[in-house]
């Protein structure tokens, strides 16, 4: 298949695959107010209802991508535009959205381990689109970042976070008992992953929008633990703190060191561009 019919298929694909996916869930006649509501399996880790509002921009990013993947669809063929990111997102972009379809109504249906499988498909489809794109390994003009990386690395992060609190609520949906570190010593641990993975993302690839979403992400998981309705739980408040922590002073250090070493010169050509 050539690459321009290859492109043109997938540029169609993504966007019938969203507006189907769409259709399925408003057809479903299913509860989705409970897929944001952790009450169920209350667990350390919950973050706070707020922290859910991030599929605000979630969903602008996407949209965004959404459309500059389709700019040049029905244009001759002699005035098509090279689009490389259509190829590397491939279609990971269409399975995406077919895997947290397949979640979101296994999950108000309460087939709680079924729905997580698919969150780990939604995990492994958009971390697939992620590293495909290679984002910041390689100079992007600034309209590909704002229209493709950033949808992607936000995305990414979230679904990270989301497949891990997803995963302890799994275990405590069975009895799951932690010992002999106890419940707060296990949330600890959890917590301790999360910031090594949002660490190494940063370390790795600059990748200062996927370590933010862990940050609000942690950030969350720290307001909910004050919450007055909850029992309170100091370890937990304290960690999630030092994580907050770090994470912000790590952005900001990078970030200076970035721009003192003259390495963020991709949005600086792409502003130019």
């Amino acid at each position: 298949m050539d690459k321009v019919r290859e492109k043109t298929l997938l540029q169609v694909g993504n966007i019938v695959t969203p507006i189907v996916c769409f259709l399925i869930i408003g057809l479903s006649n299913l509860d989705f107010s409970t897929v944001f509501n952790s009450s169920a399996y209350p667990n350390l880790i919950n973050p706070a209802p707020i922290t859910f509002a991030i599929w605000g921009p979630i969903f602008i990013f996407q949209f965004l991508f959404y459309a500059y993947q389709s700019q040049d669809l029905f244009k001759a063929p002699e005035n098509k535009i090279d689009m490389p990111y259509v190829h590397e997102v491939s279609v990971f972009f269409m399975l995406s959205w077919i895997s947290t379809t397949v979640w979101y109504i296994l999950w108000a249906s309460r087939f709680v381990w079924p729905a997580i499988a698919a969150m780990y498909a939604y995990l492994l489809t958009s971390l697939a689109a992620y590293f495909r794109l290679e984002i910041n390994k390689r100079e992007r003009p600034l309209r590909e970042h704002l229209f493709v990386t950033v949808a992607w690395s936000m995305l990414a992060g979230w679904v990270t976070v989301a497949t891990i609190v997803n995963t302890t609520t799994g275990f405590v949906s069975i009895g799951f008992n932690p010992a002999p570190i106890g419940e707060a010593g296990w949330s600890i641990l959890i917590l301790a992953v999360v910031l090594v993975i949002y660490l190494s993302v940063l370390v790795t690839r600059n990748d200062f929008v996927f370590t933010g979403v862990g940050l609000w992400a942690t950030i969350g998981v720290f307001i909910e633990r004050i919450h007055s309705n909850n029992t309170p739980q100091p370890e937990i408040v304290l960690v999630s703190a030092i994580g907050v922590i770090v994470l912000a002073l790590a952005i900001f250090v990078r970030l200076i060191m970035q721009f003192r070493a003259g390495q963020i010169q991709t949005l600086r050509r792409g502003m130019r561009a």
